[in-house]
């Protein structure tokens, strides 16, 4: 079957993001000080074809999971944009947003693509996405079930948050011009490995040996043979009639990107075993998910439910704030 998910190819993302040095006053730094910061909330605006209820709301269901991944707070910014300067048939943009707009575009798309996600400006300092755009293919859209349309909105929602997108210094360019010269990718030989911090502690964590997550040729998923199912895998089209899971990974690297994340929305995850899919836990369409361990709000509750200590990062129930001396290690001192 054709790939469920692809992401604009990157050369095109560092040409727009290059192109913002000609946009001045994006977003000046005593708005965004002086403005009040809210919970993170991602706003889908529909534009192009139009969708059904049930798919509107599906596309809704998916901002609403995404969001609840991020605990960091939302600053509100200036947008100010000509119309088309992100994606062609976006709107003129001159407003304050109070929440991550993004922009999702219903119209034909290439016969092997289901949707392509990316971010659109970067604020100045922290380097995250403004705002973002989703192009999603209206043709075969009415034969997608529900599942598949809520997986594939879920993944390309993490695009726009920059996931797979800017984890390469040449995209990491801010509305003023600036770059912080981060980059995630490393290479060794043929393959591409992702080595932020807090993702590859996760994978460690899971199991994972390897000098950092493997990745596809593309750079920007998660390499299939090395995580089968995993919501940013790039075979995650492959598994179908489900939603797949956020593991620690993903959670691990919106932490690379300057998120704050909220470990209980994630979900169960295990690596494969020797590289095999089909030793990874596959629920059939339907069926009722595990729900996530729980975030404790204390080492002595973590203790009183006999979580095994200490908690390690990127595992499910670990905590910063837990962390003290931000080792990786929380609850591993007794009171």
């Amino acid at each position: 079957m054709p790939p469920l998910f692809t992401v604009r190819p990157l050369p095109a993302l560092a040409r727009r993001l290059l192109s913002l040095l000609a946009c001045a006053g994006l977003l000046t730094a005593p708005h965004a000080r002086a403005a009040a910061s809210a919970a993170f909330t991602i706003e889908p605006r529909l534009l192009g074809r139009t969708l059904s209820a049930a798919q509107r709301a599906t596309v809704q269901e998916a901002a609403a999971r995404v969001s609840a991944l991020i605990a960091s707070p939302f600053v509100p910014v200036r947008l100010d944009a000509p119309a088309g300067d992100c994606d062609q048939g976006l709107p003129r943009l001159r407003e304050t947003a109070r929440q991550f707009v993004v922009f999702v575009i219903v119209k034909n798309l290439e016969d092997d693509l289901y949707a392509t996600g990316m971010p659109c400006d970067l604020r100045d300092g922290s380097f995250l996405p403004m705002y973002g755009t989703i192009e999603l293919n209206s043709d075969g859209l009415n034969d997608l079930p529900r599942a598949d349309l809520l997986d594939t909105m879920i993944h390309e929602f993490l695009h726009t948050l920059g996931m797979g997108t800017l984890w390469e210094a040449e995209y990491r360019v801010s509305v003023s011009g600036d770059s912080d010269g981060r980059t995630f990718v490393r290479r060794i030989g043929r393959q591409l490995y992702y080595t932020g911090p807090r993702a590859l502690a996760a994978y460690r964590a899971l199991g994972g040996r390897e000098v950092g997550v493997p990745l596809d040729p593309d750079a920007g998923h998660w390499a299939g043979g090395a995580v089968c199912s995993e919501i940013l895998s790039g075979s995650a089209g492959e598994f179908t009639g489900r939603v797949n899971p956020v593991s620690p990974l993903t959670l691990g690297a919106l932490e690379d990107l300057g998120y704050r994340v909220n470990r209980a929305a994630g979900a169960p995850f295990r690596l494969p075993t020797g590289r095999s899919c089909a030793t990874q836990v596959t629920p059939k369409p339907g069926a009722p998910q595990a729900r996530p361990p729980a975030v404790f709000s204390s080492c002595a509750a973590a203790r009183a439910a006999g979580a095994t200590l200490p908690l390690r990062r990127g595992q499910p129930g670990y905590r910063p704030e837990l962390d003290g001396d931000r080792d990786g290690l929380a609850c591993e001192n007794r009171p």
